[in-house]
């Protein structure tokens, strides 16, 4: 099983320093170690996040943090019930509020980016926790199911596919006489 390769201490940002330098972080996290992302998913089979981080400030002097993840995670079909693997893409723009009143302005503007409040440690591995739980399914299932769980046998699917008479028939026939 991979071990996550960053350690603790690279998960915790100074945002004000993170953004005005314009630092960058990058790791490898195993899903495993995502203990909220995988409750109630099947077991995961080795899979790696890969994720980076990028601080940036604007011309207005607004601070951003991009967060990239990209790996894959094991669920199952609610269709087949089959296991299959998703792929997990996460590409967000976090901008960088020093108040919790500048968290809620807008917040019903889908153009702006998602906020996060100014920290001397911010928790990054819980952000990237929660946008890959944002990233999954919430009714996980195959675009097209290899297979349906007790296949139908070519008699039964010749049945189902005869028609029943219509117990109206009667009643148009009625009605032309």
């Amino acid at each position: 099983m991979p071990e996550a390769i960053v350690s603790t201490e690279q998960y915790l940002l100074d945002t004000f320093t993170f953004t005005q330098q314009h630092e960058t972080k990058t790791g490898q996290i195993a899903a495993e170690k995502l203990a909220r992302a995988i409750e109630g998913l099947v077991p995961q089979r080795g899979q790696v996040f890969n994720w980076s981080a990028s601080g940036s400030v604007d011309t207005t002097e607004r601070r951003f943090i991009r967060l990239s993840v990209n790996g894959s995670m094991f669920l199952q079909c609610q269709r087949c019930l089959q296991d299959y693997e998703y792929p997990v893409v996460v590409d967000t723009l976090f901008e960088v509020v020093n108040t919790e009143a500048e968290l809620d302005e807008d917040e019903d503007d889908v153009e702006t980016p998602d906020r996060v409040l100014a920290s001397l440690n911010l928790d990054l591995f819980g952000l990237i926790e929660d946008e890959v739980i944002l990233a999954l399914p919430y009714i996980p299932r195959h675009d097209v199911c290899p297979s349906l769980p007790g296949e139908l046998s070519e008699e039964d699917a010749s049945g189902l596919e005869t028609e029943k008479p219509n117990p109206f028939a009667v009643l148009g026939k009625l009605k032309k006489s």
